[in-house]
């Protein structure tokens, strides 16, 4: 009888155990199927966007890198229109936190696998509808203030560096943990090239100028490598500064992985794996 019953109790284990493996391959399936069409209009509003701006899509920051004051107002005008996503994605990530909370050690229970079950279905549901409205938001901000991503990336790479780079938003960074995805990155460091470009014709300051070549390098030999991530030069830092109790009001460290790309594809990558 001992026997039997520890048998029966070892099934109930492993049965519980593989429902809760299955449940992040159900997670998948959702999710995968509910992808294509917020990867559409994420799509959509960027083409539109680009379209509507045509040259100016394409940013070259100033010589010296400020920030002129009529943008960084433009700017958090955008950061304030946005701030309500930071509240939404709170509601998605909880079934996401649910499964990595998990603790592998111990044998799940039914009722524990149901409710990380319910969580993370209710999550994947989530998600997708959230990044569409997030990037239609975002897109549409940024055309009514005639801003493209690349100035808006720009400035919040710069404005938030000390933010992204913290290890309280990584850990809570909606990404794989780095500040940057390849292909924002692939994105600030034409800004940058660009930059050099302006300085090296404008017969800039030369150590300036040298400054920029080693940042552009050391960005090309790291893809996820935030703009002067060993830190700001003295006259970007200083233009910031007035600026300093807004832009910490409006981060968001949610969203943060978000903010600089171009689509959800990234975002929805994360859930996936």
């Amino acid at each position: 009888m001992s026997d039997h019953g520890d048998g029966s109790t070892g099934k109930g284990c492993a049965l519980l155990a593989a429902a809760l493996l299955a449940v992040p391959l159900v997670v998948v399936g959702i999710v995968a199927v509910r992808t294509w069409t917020p990867l559409q209009q994420a799509r959509a509003s960027m083409d539109k966007l680009e379209q509507t701006l045509g040259t100016e899509a394409r940013y070259t920051p100033a010589p010296l890198g400020e920030i002129p004051a009529e943008r960084m107002a433009l700017f958090l005008e955008l950061r304030a229109s946005l701030a309500p996503a930071c509240g939404d994605y709170g509601d998605v990530q909880e079934g996401f936190e649910a499964v990595a909370a998990l603790d592998s050690t111990k044998t799940p229970d039914a009722e524990g696998t149901a409710q990380v079950a319910r969580q993370l279905g209710g999550a994947a549901f989530a998600i997708t509808p959230f990044l569409a409205r997030f990037f239609a938001r975002r897109n549409d901000a940024l055309l009514a203030a005639s801003m493209g991503l690349e100035e808006y990336s720009y400035i919040y790479a710069l404005a938030y560096h000390d933010h992204l780079l913290s290890q309280k938003t990584r850990g809570e960074i909606f990404s794989d943990g780095d500040a940057l995805s390849p292909e924002a990155s692939e994105m600030l460091r034409g800004c940058l090239a660009r930059q050099l470009e302006a300085a090296r014709s404008e017969s800039t300051w030369t150590p300036w100028r040298t400054s920029l070549e080693q940042e552009l390098a050391r960005m090309e030999g790291d893809p996820s490598r935030l703009p002067w991530q060993d830190g700001l030069p003295g006259t970007i830092a200083a233009g910031l500064t007035p600026y300093r109790e807004q832009l910490d009001r409006t981060f968001c460290g949610a969203t943060a992985g978000l903010e600089m790309e171009q689509s959800a594809r990234r975002a929805l990558r994360v859930a996936l794996y």
